[in-house]
Order: structure tokens, then C-alpha cells, then sequence
């Protein structure tokens, strides 16, 4: 039997088609830089300097973030391997540090089969926020947190509950005052009133922020983190994070992040420890026939840690 060429040809790419029709499509956003408050969350002091550092993983990863309703996502994660953060580049001492402060309103469903529900409501210039995860059929976390923002200040009371057990309450205050408008402190204090002795947590913070770079530190039991950014130009950043607890030494990390103009990014760090590591997070689009862009993006991940080991991470990111 004779094969036509031309018919394998037009046979193959309706295959490549109809396979890259499973690719979510390249949304166009809208980039409208929000006005920046003047004053900033307790939990937002390091932000700046924090984000620059990669998150490396080891083993393979696959993500995938779909919008099945209004209000309800799905996320779901498939790993093989290792696949998780296996080296902690800086020490969190601030309570929901690094976390959406302002999660939108609706209902999260991830890959463990937890879900997380979130209500918002304002009321004479207060702002609530309620926060559900239910993991399982036992085990459970729940918090409410009411936030009063003001001209000089940001002020937020939360109490959160794990599986429904009072012993493990926790109540938590931010404060956050602007003295200047380059210098602002805040402090943290933490109680769990069901434990005996309640023994109170305390933290002070301070930030100083010019337009081209920030400066800011924490002092608490843990030890004391300072941190500094430095925005380069507008597609470079350097940060570098040095930590000294109460048992060790201070150690000193450096890291870069830069964008590429053809859409990719590069996040690169090293310290004190002799670790080191970098990611790099690519979108590769695909051409559908009916004029549409569906798009998959590649992330591979390098890590040096301490014995010298080279571990490597590779995954895709899809956002349907």
C-alpha cells in the first residue's frame, strides 16, 4: 500500500493540532501598576528582598491551575522525585510572612484535596477576613483577621485554630506606623492563651525605602534577619539576606534576578553555607490554526547543596 507523504504530513499535524488544544491559551494582562500604600503589612517588610531568591526544587513537578467556576479554582500538582523546596534560602520570623495578604474571595481546591475558603467583608473602615481549610475529615485550620487600615498606620488582630482544638489558638497583633515617609516600624506580638506558661512572642521590625533600593530588619527570639534590595533597572534585581540566630553562626545570602526579553526569567543565589542554586522559568508558545496562542511554561531548577551535590528539578506550569 502506497503511502502519500502529503496525507502523513496533514494527518500529523491535525495530531500536533489537536494535542496543542489541550495547552491553556496565552491570557493578554492587562498591567495596570496599582497605587502603592503608604504604608505597608508587617508581613510585607521583606518582600521585596525575599522574592528575589529562587524557590529550587529536585525531581520533576507538574502544576495546574484551572478556574472551574466564579469563584472556585482547582489546583493540582503531580510530583516525581523529591519535588519541594529541599533548601531554605532565608528564615521566616513574621507570622504569614510571604503569603497573600489579600486572598481572593472564593474557594481554592489543591492536589492534597484540601480546600481553602475565603470571605472578605468591609464594615466603618475595618476589614475582615475569614480563611477555612479543611484538609481532611480530622484535621482542619481556621482564622479570622480583622485589619484597620489608616493614613500612618496598619493595624490587624487574628486568632487561628488548628483541628478544632482550643489548645491550639493562637492570637496574633501587627502594628505598623510610618515615622517618615522613607522609615516605618512595626511589631509582631503572639500569645497562645491555652498553654501554660502563656508565654508572649514578641518582634520588632523596621524599613527604610528609597525609590532605588530598601533596607529592612527583624529582631526577635529567633535571632535577627536584615535584608537589603537593590533594583538595578527595571528588568535586574539583587538582594541579599544575612540571618544570625541564637545557636549559629550568621550566614549571608546573595541573589540575583533578572528578566530576558524574550519572556524568560533567571533567578540565581549563593551564601555563606557553600549552597547555591538557580531557576529559570521559560513560556513556550504554541501557534493554534484558528489565530489563538496556547502557551506552557518550563521551569528547571539547579541546586549546590552542602555536600557538593548537584541536584537538578525540571516542571511545567499550566494556568487554564
Amino acid at each position: 500500500m502506497d503511502i502519500n507523504e502529503q496525507t502523513f504530513k496533514d494527518e500529523f499535524s491535525k495530531f500536533i493540532s489537536s494535542l496543542q488544544k489541550l495547552l491553556p491559551k496565552k491570557k493578554d494582562f492587562i498591567t495596570i501598576e496599582p497605587l502603592k500604600p503608604k504604608v505597608i503589612r508587617l508581613a510585607d517588610v521583606h518582600n521585596e528582598a525575599k522574592s528575589v531568591f529562587p524557590k529550587c526544587f529536585i525531581g520533576t513537578k507538574l502544576v495546574i491551575m484551572r478556574e472551574i467556576l466564579d469563584r472556585v479554582k482547582l489546583l493540582q500538582q503531580y510530583n516525581y522525585g523529591r519535588c519541594k523546596e529541599s533548601y531554605k534560602c532565608y528564615d521566616l520570623f513574621i507570622h504569614k510572612e510571604m503569603e497573600p495578604k489579600s486572598p481572593q474571595e472564593g474557594l481554592l481546591v489543591d492536589w492534597t484535596g484540601s480546600a481553602t475558603a475565603t470571605y472578605n467583608e468591609s464594615f466603618d473602615g475595618y476589614d475582615m477576613r475569614l480563611i477555612s481549610k479543611i484538609k481532611d475529615l480530622i484535621s482542619s485550620e481556621n482564622e479570622i483577621t480583622l485589619e484597620k487600615c489608616g493614613e500612618k498606620t496598619v493595624a490587624s488582630v487574628s486568632c487561628t485554630m488548628k483541628d478544632v482544638d482550643p489548645n491550639t489558638a493562637q492570637l496574633m497583633a501587627h502594628w505598623m506606623y510610618q515615622i517618615v515617609p522613607e522609615l516605618t516600624v512595626g511589631t509582631e506580638l503572639g500569645i497562645q492563651p491555652m498553654v501554660y506558661p502563656p508565654l508572649p512572642t514578641v518582634s520588632i521590625s523596621a524599613r527604610y525605602e528609597k525609590p532605588s533600593f530598601t533596607l529592612s530588619g527583624t529582631l526577635s527570639r529567633l535571632g535577627f534577619q536584615g535584608c537589603l534590595f537593590k533594583q538595578m533597572d527595571s528588568n535586574l534585581r539583587i538582594a541579599t539576606i544575612v540571618n544570625e540566630g541564637p545557636k549559629g553562626p550568621a550566614t549571608v545570602g546573595i541573589a540575583l534576578s533578572k528578566k530576558y526579553l524574550n519572556g524568560s526569567y533567571l533567578k540565581i543565589f549563593v551564601d555563606s553555607q557553600r549552597c547555591g542554586g538557580f531557576t529559570v522559568q521559560k513560556d513556550v508558545l504554541f501557534h493554534d490554526p484558528p489565530n489563538e496562542l496556547r502557551v506552557v511554561s518550563l521551569v528547571a531548577s539547579v541546586l549546590l547543596d552542602r555536600q557538593r551535590r548537584v541536584r537538578l528539578g525540571f516542571g511545567f506550569n499550566l494556568d487554564f
